[in-house]
């Protein structure tokens, strides 16, 4: 990134400072941590959002892979609200079986959507990103964004 870039990192847990990155303890998933930002940001919209966000998991592979895509869906909701059209978005995801109900989601709000498990990944994780490219920037259906209507009910799990 050049290096007058606006560089934000977001975690639950402390971060160490970064030489020419702001950096905020917060949940990604509040109203705070997204005016934090756009503070931040002053008036500019944002070129990517990456999200390398996981839950603390468990011993229910169902119940973390489903907060794993949960997260993944509130990162996808504060990208929509700082991502500039034609932006990008790149979040971590584990392959599930909410792992297609997510991909219709991306590909309402993105021109192109692509998997990728890098070669650090090890093979027998269920780990994966996904490359979301050109940010339609268009009217969202807010049922979209919300993992009610967008995920099956863990509780049925």
């Amino acid at each position: 990134m050049p290096k007058a870039s606006i560089k934000i990192g977001v975690d639950l847990d402390p971060i160490k400072p970064i030489k020419g990155c702001v950096t905020f303890q917060c949940d990604i998933t509040t109203a705070k941590c997204v005016a934090l930002i756009k503070k931040e940001l002053k008036h500019f919209q944002c070129d990517v959002v990456m999200n390398d966000g996981a839950p603390n998991v468990g011993t229910d592979w169902n119940l973390d892979a489903y907060m794993q895509i949960e997260l993944s869906l509130h990162a996808l909701k504060l990208a929509t609200q700082v991502l500039k059209k034609g932006g990008t978005f790149v979040t971590k995801v584990f392959r599930s079986k909410d792992y297609n109900s997510f991909l219709f989601v991306l590909n309402q709000l993105f021109q192109k959507v692509e998997s990728s498990k890098p070669s650090a990944s090890r093979s027998q994780s269920a780990e994966i990103f996904m490359v979301c490219m050109g940010f339609k920037a268009c009217a969202i259906d807010e049922k979209l964004l919300d993992p009610k209507y967008a995920f099956e009910d863990i509780a049925h799990v």
